[in-house]
């Protein structure tokens, strides 16, 4: 059985950097499941899992994965809870066990990535969102033309390394700051500003025809 790596810790709190826990939720949240309270971590649940999902289904490249990865990873930051010290913020705990959980999923050899990011299954008969009235529908050409550069940017981004990936993703989809990104994938800020600049260096050539 394949081991997986301790999430890392946040060392010991001082006071000088300990979070104000009346003035951040996400902290005095995960202080409830810290001292057991189950309801607490199914909120914790009910509040990332839906950031969570979308961020796992594009760093790992397979629809039909992400759902059971994402598990994986809340099983991890539930064994893991009592780790967590109010230093930093919650989210940036969370995305960092993440993001190494896909990295490790990533590594596997039997792994072989699907070019189906962003895309609904075509068995997928689940309510979408609401959508309003559109007076600028794209006329047909539009709109094959957009699925075409949807189609290549999935294509791109898969394969970027993963680490490529993960710093372009949180930074550009996510909008995490480049200091909590170089956190989350163990890197420095100026290492992240380098990796994206290479990521986004190779998407412009896959998608040089639309640019």
């Amino acid at each position: 059985m394949r081991a997986e790596p301790d999430p890392p810790s946040t060392g010991a709190a001082t006071p000088s950097a300990v979070i104000d826990v009346s003035s951040d939720p996400d902290v005095a949240l995960m202080l409830r499941v810290q001292g057991g309270d189950e309801g607490a971590f199914r909120d914790l649940f009910e509040k990332f899992s839906p950031r969570l999902l979308p961020y796992v289904r594009r760093m790992i490249g397979s629809e039909a994965r992400a759902e059971e990865v994402t598990q994986d990873v809340f099983v991890q930051i539930f064994r893991f809870r009592h780790r967590y010290r109010p230093e930093s913020k919650l989210s940036t705990w969370i995305y960092t066990i993440a993001t190494n959980h896909c990295l490790n999923e990533l590594r596997r050899p039997e792994r072989r990535l699907r070019v189906d990011l962003w895309s609904r299954r075509d068995n997928d008969d689940g309510p979408e969102e609401p959508s309003l009235p559109d007076h600028d529908m794209p006329t047909p050409e539009e709109g094959a033309s957009s699925r075409e550069l949807s189609r290549l940017l999935d294509a791109g981004i898969k394969d970027l390394p993963p680490k490529q990936r993960a710093a372009l993703l949180l930074s550009r989809v996510d909008g995490l700051a480049y200091n909590d990104v170089g956190k989350m994938i163990g890197c420095s800020e100026g290492a992240v500003k380098a990796l994206i600049f290479r990521a986004t260096q190779s998407l412009k050539k896959q998608l040089k025809d639309f640019l």
